[in-house]
This record gives structure tokens, C-alpha cells and sequence, in this order.
């Protein structure tokens, strides 16, 4: 049932390549595509993504960042594929880095055929939810805290095609901007926490008077934030609250400049931004609610 599905591999050595390229097939994958670079690799992903990218730990120092950037659909039109990588047991290192980037599996070197089998069992018809925070997306981690994050399943093209069920451009776009608007939601929701987080910091510290480089760092941090969640936002479709993040990042990046005496409608603006950022993210109120007396537009000017 996978021989319509789409595999990538990634491996610098002939050889290697060859024999991972068997062992795929060896599962009833046909449509198999082996590359000895990473640019070649990027074009192709870029153009038709794959349903399974296969990718050797010493492939190119830059699959991490491949790995992130389709995660963050900065690369390629589903975010969702599902990324195995092969690491020998030596490097600690590089399994650390492609579990923070976002890979789905792990794939202990050598590789036998009893090994890719199984492991392609596990992501076809056992893949993780994914997790979306400030900084990452991609499927839970083994022993992450992830108490108050929501786990959200995914499209598994792979999974669909294991099922007879074809996708085409059309199909795959609204599946994947199905799973898309959930992880972005979610994405919000761990940026509207740190907001929280560097907010109280910053009155605490102005209520206390203990305002030193520390409060500055954490006045450029918020501003971060709201220019990310702006770009969410943007990806959400949702142009009233990026204009208010981007309106509120200005005004923080303002306050930073004399951080050391802001006016009192400044360090207000500060007590508001995370009470202004819930307030754009809810839903349009239904019929015959009753909208609470907050106008969010109003708090990216009160600073000015």
C-alpha cells in the first residue's frame, strides 16, 4: 500500500545510499529519491515535498536548519512530513540537536532492513502529536514537561497513502492548513504564557524601583515576542492582532530607549500588554453576548 508513496534520503555516501535506498524498497516503496547534497535536497522540498524525508547525521552541517525551517514552513508546502534521521550511537550530540529540531524518529546506526521496518511501522501508524511553543514545532519529547501544551495530531501523508487515500495539490493545501491553524493556535498560546512571564517581571521590577540592564533586556525580549506572535498572526490571517502586536513591540522598543524613567502611562502599557494580546486573540463575539469593556487597539497607543 506505499508504493505511491514519496521518500527522500539524504546521504552523502554512494554506497550508503544505494543500500538505504534498498532497504526502502525492500517495504514496497517505489517512488524512492536519493541526494548527495543538501541544495539539491532543499529544491526538491521545496518544489514537491516528500510524505518521508530520510536524512543521515553527517549528511551536511545545515539539516538541522532544514529540519526547522519545514517545521516553521519556512521551507516547502507541508510542514507536517514526517522526518526520520539515522545517527550512530557515538554521537550524543547529534541526537540531542535533530530531537530539538523537530525530527519525528530516530534511527540508530547500522541500519538493517528488521530495523527500517519497524521504525517505518511506528511513524506510519504510531506518530506523536506535535507540541507548538515560542520556539519549537514538532512532535512531543520523550520526558518534556508538557503540562498546559496542547498535543495535536497532525496530517501523516504517509499514513493516508498506507491507506489507499490519494492527496493531490489541492487536497494535501486544506489538510495541511487544517493542522496548520491548530499548531499556530497553539504557537499563540506559549507566547501569550511568555508575555505573562516577562510582564510581571517588568512591573515587579518598577514597582520595587530595582530597574537595571536586566529590565532593559526584558523590554527588548517583549518586543521580541510580539513581532513573532505578529508572524503568526499574519500566517493566521488574523490582521487585527498582528497590528497590535506590531503596534505594542513599537511602543515597548520605545520605552527601552529611557528604560530607566518611563512615565507612568508607559509602565501601564506594560501591566496591559498581555491582558490587550488575550483580548485580540479571542474568537468574534456571538449574538446577544456581551463584549467586555476593553478596547485592545486603544492600549498600543496609550504609551505614545
Amino acid at each position: 500500500m506505499l508504493k505511491k508513496a514519496t521518500v527522500y534520503i539524504g546521504e552523502k555516501n554512494y554506497g550508503q545510499r544505494q543500500q538505504l535506498r534498498d532497504l526502502f524498497l525492500a517495504q514496497g516503496l517505489k517512488q524512492i529519491v536519493c541526494h548527495s547534497n543538501l541544495a539539491s535536497m532543499r529544491d526538491v522540498v521545496a518544489t514537491l515535498p516528500p510524505d518521508l524525508l530520510v536524512l543521515g547525521d553527517d549528511f551536511d552541517p545545515g539539516i538541522f536548519d532544514l529540519v526547522r525551517q519545514i517545521r516553521f514552513q519556512q521551507l516547502g508546502d507541508n510542514p507536517f512530513m514526517l522526518i526520520s534521521m539515522l545517527v550512530s550511537p557515538s554521537r550524543r550530540d547529534v541526537l540531542d540537536r535533530a530531537i530539538e529540531a523537530g525530527v519525528d524518529d530516530i534511527i540508530i546506526k547500522p541500519v538493517s532492513a528488521e530495523r527500517v521496518q519497524e521504525r517505518l511501522r511506528l511513524v506510519t501508524f504510531h506518530r506523536r502529536p506535535f507540541v507548538a511553543t515560542e520556539g519549537y514545532v514538532g512532535p512531543e519529547r520523550k520526558g518534556e514537561d508538557t503540562a498546559g501544551l496542547k498535543r495535536i495530531p497532525v496530517l501523516n501523508t504517509l499514513f493516508e497513502k498506507a491507506h489507499g487515500r490519494e492527496m493531490d495539490k489541492f487536497a494535501l493545501r486544506a489538510a495541511v492548513e487544517g493542522s496548520l491553524h491548530k499548531v499556530l493556535q497553539a504557537q499563540l498560546d506559549s507566547q501569550s504564557f511568555r508575555l505573562g512571564e516577562v510582564c510581571e517581571r517588568l512591573v515587579q521590577a518598577y514597582d520595587l524601583g530595582a530597574i537595571n540592564e536586566e529590565v532593559q533586556n526584558d523590554l527588548h525580549a517583549l518586543a521580541n515576542v510580539l513581532r513573532d506572535a505578529s508572524g503568526v498572526a499574519v500566517r493566521l490571517k488574523d490582521e487585527q492582532l498582528s497590528g497590535l502586536c506590531v503596534s505594542l513591540a513599537d511602543n515597548v522598543d520605545q520605552i527601552a530607549d529611557h528604560y530607566e524613567e518611563p512615565t507612568t502611562k508607559e509602565v501601564d502599557l506594560i501591566r496591559k500588554v498581555t491582558m490587550a494580546f488575550k483580548m485580540a486573540m479571542k474568537p468574534p463575539a456571538q449574538p446577544g453576548m456581551v463584549e467586555p469593556d476593553v478596547d485592545v487597539a486603544a492600549f498600543a497607543m496609550r504609551a505614545n
